[in-house]
């Protein structure tokens, strides 16, 4: 069973763990809802998991501005969430925009500094909260001589994705399963992983006395 996780990508600023558990969020749950109710919230990232979180943060705080690299979120966003987005009024959208730095104390985010890829102009902002949606890389390097399907992001791929006839959360590769973040298509989520490891029993069970109805 192939449970090696996924690692989220980070920005490339000097202290950004420092803030990593208090201010700097890379989900959003009714949990860090809370945390930033009636705030304003910086999020940086333009794919359809950004796009969702943006809007689900717009109902619960302030402001949400949202900090994309490219020049439009049409290329890399679904058309519905970009006019959703569109469409909430305490939604700003920065487009060829990067955070430049992090300013805090003790852990705690006080401002963030942003700046315009295009102009080189600066911005800074009394923002708590950082939420980054900007992809994750899956732990598979080592699956590379493994004869184990991988998508074009690494992730593993498993039925009914893969071979037919395999069961739920089975590889490419008869009696191997994949769970939680690793796999291709999962809720990138620790709740859904536990989920996933538990819903695999099963699936084991029916291999084994698959794969034993077929010896001789």
């Amino acid at each position: 069973m192939i449970a090696s996780g996924a690692r989220y990508r980070r920005l490339d600023i000097a202290n950004l763990a420092q803030f990593e558990g208090t201010s700097v969020h890379y989900w959003a749950s009714p949990i860090e809802a809370r945390l930033c109710q009636d705030q304003e919230v910086a999020l940086v990232g333009a794919g359809n998991s950004a796009g969702q979180a943006a809007v689900y943060l717009a109902s619960q705080v302030r402001k949400v501005t949202l900090l994309a690299r490219r020049d439009s979120l049409d290329a890399t966003m679904s058309r519905y969430l970009v006019e959703r987005i569109a469409a909430q009024p305490n939604i700003e959208v920065l487009t060829e925009t990067e955070v430049a730095a992090l300013e805090g104390h003790e852990g705690n985010l006080e401002r963030l500094h942003w700046r315009n890829r295009a102009t080189g102009e600066e911005t800074t902002r009394a923002i708590r909260h950082l939420f980054l949606f900007i992809g994750a890389d899956p732990n598979t390097d080592w699956l590379a001589n493994c004869n184990v399907a991988l998508d074009a992001k690494g992730f593993v791929r498993t039925w009914p994705d893969t071979t037919p006839g395999h069961g739920p959360m089975e590889t490419s590769r008869s009696g191997v399963f994949a769970i939680g973040d690793v796999r291709c298509g999962s809720t990138k989520r620790v709740a859904a992983a536990v989920g996933e490891g538990a819903q695999v029993v099963a699936a084991l069970h029916a291999y084994l006395a698959r794969d034993g109805a077929a010896r001789p």
